[in-house]
């Protein structure tokens, strides 16, 4: 994330989870795949349009990656390189929970393939689809429903590594999805126009922190904060127990390396 959004992240020890139609990928929920019938396009288009908006809406995403040093990730999503990597123990957060959690993170790995899913998945009923969210975990059909709309993506995606989480927030009340503020665990906040829903995690679940190789240029453009005010962060972060890295280009490859902060 950037570094401004890394400060905000981290003060408020909140981490930020989104609708799947808000992405950037206009192909999320669309490998569902179900089987063809006697007029199929109309049906199986009904049902995976009803599927994708019923999970598009119900339900917020949080998207994670393995590899806090992949220079693609950091020139997408980290500022150019100007951003910051935050390391969480998921577990500490409690995005393990099997009941607080539709996809824990152990559940969660993306799969990432060459070809779409189709037609082999049992036409999901209209009982089904009003029950979507209700004990999913393992139940054979409904859990396959679930993984192909939120966990299946094209291979061009592989170099994210990425692991989502997935929480429910149909269930909250129905003027929160329209406005912002506290609800539960969640702060909905609006950026660039689009909702992000702010779960609140325990301070001590943040265990590092990854500074871009160009983290500086928004230092020098006085883009975030000054030098001083800089200096004064990296140290207040610290003092909370984060391990605080510097990004760097390894001389002898295309890789970058990490360097802890003095």
């Amino acid at each position: 994330m950037s570094l401004s959004g890394a400060m905000k992240a981290i003060e408020t020890s909140s981490i930020g989870f989104t609708h799947l139609e808000d992405f950037n990928d206009p192909f999320e929920c669309t490998a569902l795949g179900f089987k063809a019938q006697s007029n199929s396009f109309t049906t199986s288009k009904i049902a995976q349009n009803a599927c994708r908006n019923r999970f598009s809406r119900g339900y917020v995403v949080l998207s994670l990656t393995r590899q806090p040093l992949n220079p693609l990730m950091w020139a997408h999503y980290g500022d150019s390189h100007q951003g910051v990597v935050i390391g969480i123990d998921v577990e500490e957060a409690n995005l393990h929970s099997l009941s607080d959690n539709f996809i824990p993170y152990q559940l969660g790995e993306v799969i990432y393939t060459k070809t779409k899913l189709h037609n082999d998945l049992d036409l999901i009923s209209e009982d089904e689809l009003m029950d979507i969210g209700q004990n999913i975990l393992f139940e054979g059909n409904i859990f396959n429903l679930a993984k192909r709309a939120f966990l299946y993506k094209s291979l061009d995606w592989a170099y994210e590594e990425e692991v989502r989480v997935v929480k429910e927030v149909k269930s909250l009340k129905a003027s929160y999805h329209s406005g912002k503020g506290v609800f539960g665990d969640f702060n909905k906040i609006t950026i660039a126009g689009r909702p992000l829903y702010c779960f609140s995690i325990p301070k001590s679940s943040i265990k590092e922190v990854y500074l871009g190789k160009n983290v500086y240029k928004n230092i020098s453009r006085a883009a975030t904060v000054s030098q001083d005010e800089y200096a004064l962060l990296i140290q207040s972060w610290k003092k909370q127990g984060i391990e605080v890295y510097h990004c760097e280009c390894d001389l002898n490859s295309w890789d970058l390396k990490k360097r802890i902060s003095n």
